[in-house]
């Protein structure tokens, strides 16, 4: 038995989520995409802006997502770690569908707290 070289590869997608955007065309025929973007590497000369790729989504974690943006706990764009099964698709390119999504907390907009032996030790004695 031959078995497909792609066969339980997955690989992690780590950026900037700016939207995601699901279709229901008949009972066989849904699913939904993530895009994600990323700062233009300026390789193609036809692109103005950031590099966006879709990620194919399960319809039913656009309902999830969904209830994560209306309890507050995601806001889009917003940075994800996204968890991605490998496929082939047409054109023997490799199709990234997501299997699990997790906010990540962007360090930079947490606030700075001092530890308190941080601030006893800046105090003038």
């Amino acid at each position: 038995m031959q078995q497909n070289f792609l066969n339980d590869m997955q690989t992690v997608v780590t950026g900037q989520v700016e939207s995601v955007t699901r279709y229901d065309i008949d009972a066989d025929n849904r699913g939904g995409s993530i895009w994600v973007s990323k700062p233009s590497s300026g390789k193609n000369p036809n692109v103005l802006g950031r590099d966006l790729i879709k990620i194919k989504m399960p319809f039913a974690m656009f309902d999830q997502l969904r209830q994560k943006q209306e309890s507050g706990e995601l806001e889009f764009p917003c940075m994800m770690e996204i968890l991605c099964d490998i496929d082939m698709g047409g054109a023997n390119r490799a199709v990234l569908t997501a299997v699990s999504t997790k906010r990540l907390i962007n360090e930079v907009s947490r606030p700075v707290v001092d530890k308190p032996e941080q601030k006893a030790a800046s105090k003038p004695q």
